[in-house]
């Protein structure tokens, strides 16, 4: 069922990354990985982070991003390590394990993301592509007051 938002364009929006997410991490299951863990590994595949960084990337409390490590940790896929100056930063580091499991799950995630923009040619998605990033870009800012808000429709 679709979001109810008040806007077609939002819930159409909503509705879509619903979709997407759903699809996503019913194919990252198959790896034993969730859609927020299978980010947290391509995070750490450009390079150790610490703990408070990945909170960052992953937008998720410091908690959530210990007890998603743990799990990961315990199937050797992520190891937690000393940083080299700071004694008080956890670092996280991609084992092998972990960057064979990252190949191996990436590939049904990206046939998922592409299968999403299949219908629309390479205009269209950047077209799209350029379109949310301005949705994203005005969601950032503070809403507008009533008497001050510009018509969906007149944009």
């Amino acid at each position: 069922m679709r979001p109810r938002t008040g806007s077609d364009a939002v819930d159409a929006i909503l509705f879509a990354a619903h979709r997407i997410r759903i699809a996503a991490d019913t194919a990252l299951r198959e790896h034993g990985l969730s859609l927020p863990s299978h980010k947290l590994l391509r995070a750490l595949a450009d390079g150790d982070r610490s703990m408070r960084e990945i909170s960052q990337v992953l937008h998720v409390s410091p908690r959530t991003v210990t007890d998603m490590i743990d799990t990961l940790e315990g199937r050797g896929l992520v190891a937690r390590c000393a940083h080299a100056t700071d004694r008080r930063v956890t670092l996280l580091r991609l084992t092998e394990a972990g960057a064979r499991e990252l190949a191996a799950a990436s590939t049904g995630a990206e046939r998922v993301a592409a299968s999403a923009i299949s219908g629309l040619d390479a205009g269209e998605q950047r077209t799209l592509q350029s379109l949310l990033e301005r949705v994203c870009a005005s969601a950032d800012r503070p809403p507008r007051s009533r008497g001050n808000a510009r018509s969906a429709v007149a944009d």
